[in-house]
């Protein structure tokens, strides 16, 4: 205040004249001090503001910009007191010395005209270097920003959409609000900064008590969306509110309201999505904000069929399936451009083929032309590339174009796990099963309450012979669903193939009937365990108690009089077993006749054969399964047309070769494992064998 009040009022007969003062005021003669504090004030301003436009646009770390911030800080006192210690005369750039009384007094004496504007203009840039500094460091938090988000990182944005509520209290209202829910699942899933969960993950939180904290917790995210649909008639109001998990904090909410109709609904999912993902800090890129602004369709009808359509599809039966079918036809024949109904339409009829539903030449040839017209309509659509892995890799077995498709389709919809989930698929049978787990991983990243995913996983680790981590991985999978078969069958199978526990295998089996839960064929189930244990009528019983007395799945086909023929096999009765044996020929053959390309058959035939001691004609039947399903050609169901034709070399006495192909499946990904080998009465005949007991031997 010495310094300044007199100064301000242009009295500097009260300074006191000391050396200091006079060196300050010399300075101010030059005003050297004042033009650098306006120029590096005006200067930093500019360099953070394009600092903070790079960041956003090159997605640099908020790390970046708040550098750049504080250079710009630190070298303000630092130019300030070169600028005070040096100045530039024309012979060079000399050290001030003092200034007398009489400078100055000529530099006060000076018209204010003069003498401020230099002032003026620092103070600008002062302020403006406050300003810069105060946009990047001293404000509080804000939507997006690391202190918002509770300081996670852009990059590791997650997001969990709860199943929105019901406002109205009225049953037509529902499917809207799901529908809504669904599709902005879908929209998220298009932004590849953002890991969204999956629509089967959260459905367990609906209605739930359970406070933003835990679902988080539980689903291993960073945030939550919770919403609210009112539909009256024609009129809609949905809220929306993004939630911090760790601090509760909104991040942003919103409300909307409008007229009903899919252009309307639409943009109200585009708005969300895109808010979210600025409240995030997950940059869009050109091709997600075109993804998001697409409108698949302007008839509300079809919209809403193609919805149920959708949904219903995922319980996986065949009525579930034809009613989906019908569904989504519905939604084409209203609007003949919805390139996603096509798309749907497309995956539903090869569903339909592979689970054997129909297996006719006409529907393979609707899912091609299908999948190809979504694409037609929608060039690069992201379900229509997944439409053409579908037909790729369930009615062509092409699984290098399949996995183009699916890659392809990947890329536009990173957060979709039902993608992540079918090119683990498509992998494990083309053989690369590490690959395949990969792709299962992520799947469970992104759906990690989702029974089904965590089950693929377990299935692949099995196949991997990591029988410690399948195990808790099925077990897992339980937890979430206990009425979830096939883990059930799973479980019991990894007992069997890491230890030989067939008692233990037994109490999962039981379990799953206790539970009234029925096991599918595909999986390990009570025909497997029996047989394993040496119960020959309890096998053959097993077999009995299937539909249409067939024991079939993917995998093998195995009528009744065949399992009958091994069980009295496995029972010294041979007169009767060779009776069973020639029943099961006469039927296999018919089969063979009528469809000479399916393998199952072929190697289901060449066990009878074996079985009847016809050796040559048995070992035909197997290699000929063997050719038309290689494990070139699909490593798994390739596998166990190798382990039937082994089985039919140990039966015809060709021990040798039966063994070269016992050897193979044990050194590849496969259902073999050492145990299984010494459980199975099939290598009875090779038991004592030397290279059979190397194999089998501790290990």
């Amino acid at each position: 205040s010495t310094l300044l009040h007199p100064l301000l009022n242009s009295d500097l007969r009260a300074m006191p004249e000391t050396p200091s003062h006079q060196r300050f005021f010399a300075e101010l003669k030059r005003r050297r001090v004042f033009r650098v504090a306006a120029v590096y004030g005006a200067t930093a301003f500019v360099i953070v503001q394009a600092a903070d436009v790079l960041q956003e646009a090159l997605r640099l770390p908020a790390a970046f910009l708040t550098a750049v911030t504080v250079l710009a800080l630190l070298g303000f006192p630092l130019a300030i007191v070169l600028a005070w210690a040096y100045d530039r005369t024309p012979q060079g750039v000399v050290r001030t010395g003092s200034a007398t009384t009489e400078e100055i007094a000529e530099i006060v004496a000076q018209p204010a005209s003069r003498r401020w504007p230099s002032g003026i203009l620092a103070l600008v840039g002062v302020v403006a270097l406050a300003a810069s500094a105060w946009l990047t460091l001293g404000r509080g938090p804000t939507p997006g920003s690391r202190a918002a988000a509770g300081d996670r990182d852009a990059t590791e944005a997650s997001i969990a959409v709860l199943p929105f509520a019901n406002l109205s209290g009225d049953t037509e209202t529902q499917p809207f609000a799901d529908g809504l829910h669904d599709d902005l699942l879908t929209q998220l899933s298009k932004i590849g900064a953002l890991t969204v969960i999956s629509r089967t993950s959260v459905q367990e939180y609906r209605n739930t008590t359970k406070n933003v904290r835990d679902i988080a917790a539980e689903l291993g995210v960073s945030t939550v969306l919770e919403g609210g649909v009112q539909r009256a008639g024609d009129q809609y109001r949905i809220n929306v509110q993004l939630i911090d998990a760790e601090t509760d904090a909104h991040l942003w909410a919103e409300r909307y309201s409008g007229e009903l109709t899919t252009a309307n609904i639409f943009d109200v999912q585009t708005d969300i999505a895109t808010s979210i993902a600025a409240a995030l800090q997950a940059n869009l890129t050109a091709g997600e904000r075109e993804s998001l602004e697409r409108l698949p369709t302007q008839d509300l009808e079809a919209y809403e069929a193609y919805q149920e359509a959708r949904n219903r599809r995922l319980n996986y039966g065949e009525v579930d399936y034809r009613t989906a079918d019908r569904l989504v036809s519905r939604a084409i024949e209203r609007d003949s451009a919805f390139a996603e109904a096509w798309a749907l339409k497309a995956v539903i009829a090869t569903e339909l083929y592979w689970f054997y539903f129909d297996r006719s030449d006409s529907v393979v040839a609707a899912a091609d032309d299908l999948s190809r017209r979504a694409l037609e309509l929608a060039p690069g659509l992201a379900e229509g590339h997944w439409a053409r892995g579908h037909y790729y890799y369930r009615t062509q077995l092409d699984y290098d174009r399949a996995t183009t498709e699916v890659e392809r389709a990947l890329q536009d919809r990173p957060g979709e796990a039902d993608f992540a989930s079918l090119a683990g698929d498509i992998r494990r049978r083309k053989g690369d099963v590490r690959g395949a787990l990969s792709r299962y991983e992520q799947a469970v990243e992104l759906a990690p309450r989702d029974a089904t995913k965590l089950s693929d996983a377990c299935e692949t680790l099995t196949l991997l012979r990591e029988f410690e981590r399948a195990e808790s991985t099925c077990e897992r999978a339980l937890e979430l669903r206990p009425d979830h078969a096939v883990a059930y069958g799973q479980l019991a199978q990894i007992r069997i193939a890491a230890a030989g526990d067939t008692a233990g295998a037994r109490r999962w089996l039981t379990a799953a009937t206790d539970a009234g839960v029925q096991i599918q064929a595909d999986e390990f189930d009570f025909y497997d365990l029996e047989f394993l244990s040496r119960n020959p009528a309890a096998a053959v019983q097993a077999v009995a108690g299937q539909s249409g007395g067939v024991y079939h799945n993917q995998f093998q086909y195995m009528p009744l009089a065949l399992a009958a023929g091994f069980g009295l096999r496995l029972a010294g009765d041979s007169a009767e077993a060779r009776t069973a044996f020639d029943s099961a020929r006469v039927e296999l053959q018919a089969l063979v006749d009528e469809d000479p390309t399916e393998p199952r058959y072929r190697s289901a035939l060449g066990l009878a054969l074996a079985g009847l001691g016809r050796a040559e004609e048995a070992a035909r039947e197997g290699e000929e399964g063997v050719r038309l399903m290689p494990p070139e050609r699909e490593a798994w169901r390739g596998a166990r047309r190798l382990a039937d034709l082994a089985r039919i070399y140990a039966m015809t006495g060709r021990a040798e070769e039966a063994i070269d192909r016992l050897e193979y499946l044990l050194s590849v990904p496969s259902d073999h494992s050492v145990w299984t080998l010494r459980l199975d009465p099939s290598w009875d005949p090779l038991r004592g064998n030397p290279r059979f007991d190397a194999l089998v031997a501790e290990r």
